[in-house]
């Protein structure tokens, strides 16, 4: 071989081996960041008949792409008139009973509308889980509760987020106010800010994951918005993330952080519960 060709070879050669590389570089010399696997699994049939037959609530659907159903929960209002709470979960492997549990304790005996539903690949919903496919069907959730399920206008739903549910429900909010179609509020729980999410598997380590990061979709949300974080967030390892969403909102949010509350435990303080309730009454 000529010592042209042999060079073309080698350059070649070095290309395809940064190609490789980049990932582990970025990986493991790149800046450090929350990484968590998807917590998704199914759900007895059995399961979810039964949170369905809690007095008031109701099995719902959304199809969201070709053969993809994503099952939910509603408890509809007396009151045609009433608002709605659609509440996107987190990476929970129980996404509607732990999201049906809140929306009760939320929402108490008054005349809401209550709704969640669980994302690809989580509880009984059809399809995998991945960043991609959950970001786009957020927005269609909203859509379809309002067309179908509910029958409401967006500007009487308000939209609650926890966690990487805070995620889904930002791209909910800004979808429809890109569309002109703004919905009532929203909430943001304990919201991630900037994590990575990883598909399960014996060498996640070595995966660049999905990338979550909220704060460059925040420009296209409109207030009201709501941000509650607890100081003592152990799964965050702090509250900035919550903090990092206030600050990128402005004056568009009120900011409240919640001295010595847990992550999860947030969705269960009543402080907090009270501040959404507030909120929501007020918008």
């Amino acid at each position: 071989m000529k010592r042209s060709a042999r060079l073309v070879v080698l350059a070649l050669g070095a290309v395809v081996v940064a190609g490789l590389l980049s990932p582990l570089r970025e990986r493991f010399l790149g800046r450090k960041r929350l990484r968590f696997p998807y917590l998704s699994r199914p759900i007895a049939a059995a399961t979810y008949d039964a949170l369905a037959a809690k007095p008031g609530w109701a099995k719902a659907q959304v199809r969201v792409g070709p053969g993809v159903s994503l099952n939910g929960l509603l408890r509809r209002p007396a009151s045609p008139s009433a608002p709605w709470v659609l509440f996107y979960p987190g990476n929970d492997e129980s996404q509607l009973d732990r999201g049906q549990a809140f929306l009760s304790r939320l929402g108490g005996e008054r005349d809401w509308g209550l709704a969640v539903f669980a994302y690809r690949g989580y509880d009984s919903s059809g399809g995998r889980s991945e960043l991609a496919s959950m970001s786009d069907d957020a927005y269609k959730i909203l859509v379809m509760l309002c067309e179908g399920e509910a029958a409401v206008p967006a500007t009487r739903v308000h939209v609650v987020g926890f966690s990487i549910g805070g995620h889904m429900a930002t791209h909910a909010v800004r979808g429809a106010n890109l569309a002109h179609k703004p919905a009532a509020s929203l909430t943001l729980l304990a919201s991630v800010n900037d994590i990575v999410m990883l598909q399960p598997s014996p060498w996640a380590k070595f995966s660049l994951g999905e990338d979550y990061q909220t704060s460059p979709l925040l420009s296209d949300v409109p207030a009201p918005v709501l941000v509650l974080q607890g100081s003592a967030d152990s799964a965050f390892g702090g509250p900035q993330q919550g903090r990092d969403i206030a600050a990128a909102l402005g004056p568009r949010a009120q900011y409240h952080e919640l001295p010595g509350v847990d992550h999860v435990p947030l969705l269960a303080d009543e402080k907090a519960l009270q501040l959404v309730r507030d909120f929501i009454t007020a918008h």
